[in-house]
């Protein structure tokens, strides 16, 4: 019984804490990403480069499920409300071609991944470059052969969203519960 307790406790934990990664937010209906590939040319010193590594977009429910894959060169994501609850995200490269689409439920909530040959990872930080909705996102993981490899992208017209107090409370509030439980056994 105490072990069904300690999983449960920690299935309702990893639930409420999700992915550990930035969930953004358009702050228009559409967001750009701009990625420029100077690996080759170290010395421009604006160092935005995905180094080769695939960036797409998930549902902030969903890492990992379904992916909207975003051009190598830069492109921007259009937002549109669905008026059932979804919102779809429709991708356009820089020629302004539409490329694929997805699904988001709930909200146009979003979590970047890049993925160098290995599957996806999420953003090791991201830092606000431009006004109140600029921010250059860095990922960091391995490459196919096993290298150390970073990429990052310049992304416009976009937000973090604060993870809410009631999730850390909620959270705080099973493990002292998981303690109380422990010192009674």
């Amino acid at each position: 019984m105490k072990i069904l307790l300690y999983l449960a406790s920690a299935a309702l934990i990893l639930a409420s804490t999700s992915v550990n990664a930035t969930v953004w937010h358009p702050t228009s209906s559409d967001t750009d990403f701009i990625e420029f590939d100077f690996a080759g040319n170290p010395g421009t010193g604006l160092g935005i480069s995905t180094n080769g590594g695939t960036l797409a977009l998930f549902d902030d429910s969903d890492f990992g499920g379904d992916a909207l894959v975003i051009g190598e060169n830069g492109s921007h994501v259009v937002f549109t409300d669905n008026k059932n609850g979804s919102w779809n995200a429709e991708v356009f490269d820089v020629a302004n071609t539409p490329g694929g689409s997805i699904t988001l439920s709930n909200n146009p909530n979003y979590v970047l991944g890049m993925d160098w040959g290995l599957g996806y990872i999420v953003e090791s930080n991201s830092t606000l470059v431009s006004g109140p909705d600029t921010y250059l996102i860095v990922f960091d993981g391995v490459d196919g052969s096993g290298m150390s490899i970073s990429g990052n992208t310049l992304a416009v017209d976009l937000a973090p969203i604060p993870v809410p107090a009631t999730v850390w409370l909620f959270g705080s509030g099973l493990l002292g519960l998981v303690a109380v439980m422990r010192r009674r056994a």
